[in-house]
């Protein structure tokens, strides 16, 4: 069974942030200029929360807020869920399901490591049912 750590060894650990004290503009220059769909909130080293196009929708936009003036503390969602680099990829897509979450912040020993998303998670299980199915036709076709 795969864990995180394969998901990181693979896709690399680079981990896009944002201070809780920039502003929301910044924020959404930042995504826009990444290509990136959120953010992971840092503060003092420590991930205190994420900040994606969905909380810029939901709670600037919408309720007529100005990101110019809106600091991401006020907007981020601070119900954060992480899971350490052992945590099996079974395990993170039950969490992101059970919890209705995207991305997972990655935490070793209290630093952050890495972040993993609901694609990383599909694409990697998608990945060892395809190994699976090869291993199967194969055994058929030669038995």
């Amino acid at each position: 069974m795969k864990t995180v750590r394969d998901i990181l060894r693979q896709k690399g650990g680079e981990v896009f942030t944002i201070s809780p004290d920039e502003t929301v503009f910044e924020a959404i220059r930042r995504l826009a200029d990444l290509g990136v769909g959120s953010l992971v909130v840092v503060d003092q080293g420590r991930p205190v929360g994420l900040f994606s196009e969905r909380d810029y929708t939901c709670k600037v936009a919408l309720e007529g807020r100005h990101s110019r003036d809106t600091p991401v503390r006020e907007v981020m969602s601070t119900n954060l869920f992480v899971v350490m680099p052992d945590t099996s990829t079974n395990e993170c897509m039950a969490l992101m399901t059970e919890r209705r979450v995207r991305h997972l912040p990655v935490v070793e020993e209290g630093r952050l490591v890495g972040l993993v998303s609901i694609g990383d998670i599909v694409k990697d299980i998608i990945n060892e049912q395809q190994f699976v199915i090869e291993q199967l036709e194969k055994y058929v076709y030669y038995s």
